[in-house]
């Protein structure tokens, strides 16, 4: 029996992988599931825009909220930080100075432990440049560097979304087998071993396809609506 539905946000509620609208089927049909499922959102976004979203997505008060990609829990008002602080911002400023074109998102001021940056590079080359930057500084072995689609992000190394679910499950006293979760990217793959049903929507990346138990016809929001409304009642 699921107890709680956790959703990412960039690329699964919102219209495509490609922009930031979300999508009004998925947030109809989230709001139509509040009332029989705990909802919350499991994201890379600060903490601040993770908590306005669950506001304007319509989430009830205090539903479980997960930001920083895992490090800060935000559970009926309490916030639980997870993370090492190894004050990336930092470390981030230093990299901007090195790196052309490097520069801050605008969340970059609202986040404490996983920071991100943009900048013009192929993602996978500019991964491998930041790691080679952070090699130079001695942080290599206590910062994670990755690219969501998005954004380029440090994080403290121990750190992902795979623990801050578990770590979710442990306070809410919810077995993590009856847990759902829906996502569309690489840094939701370590989730899928963590829940009873790990979902994927059609667009999402090829390697967290391989490992959802389920994976939608649909992209994006329009996956989500379909699986919420024609799926899950099923579960």
């Amino acid at each position: 029996m699921i107890k709680l539905v956790l959703l990412d946000i960039d690329g699964t509620l919102t219209k495509n992988r490609n922009t930031e609208a979300l999508d009004p089927d998925a947030i109809a049909a989230v709001q139509d599931i509040t009332d029989k499922y705990v909802v919350g959102l499991v994201t890379g976004n600060a903490l601040i825009v993770t908590q306005a979203l669950s506001l304007y997505i319509g989430l009830p008060k205090g539903s479980p909220l997960i930001a920083e990609n895992g490090c800060i829990v935000d559970y009926r008002g309490e916030i639980h930080e997870l993370c090492e602080d190894l004050n990336l911002r930092e470390v981030a400023l230093r990299l901007m100075k090195l790196i052309p074109g490097l520069r801050p998102t605008y969340q970059f001021n609202y986040r404490k432990f996983d920071i991100t940056l943009w900048a013009p590079k192929e993602p996978r080359e500019l991964v491998e440049v930041v790691k080679e930057e952070l090699k130079r500084m001695n942080l290599d072995s206590k910062v994670r560097v990755s690219h969501s689609g998005y954004a380029l992000h440090l994080q403290p190394i121990n750190s992902s979304k795979a623990v801050a679910v578990k770590y979710l499950c442990n306070i809410m006293n919810i077995p993590c087998n009856e847990v759902v979760y829906i996502g569309d990217s690489d840094t939701d793959i370590e989730v899928m071993d963590v829940v009873g049903y790990g979902v994927a929507v059609s667009n999402a990346t090829d390697e967290l396809r391989k490992r959802a138990k389920l994976v939608l016809d649909k992209p994006s929001g329009k996956g989500v609506a379909d699986f919420l409304r024609n799926y899950l009642p099923r579960l």
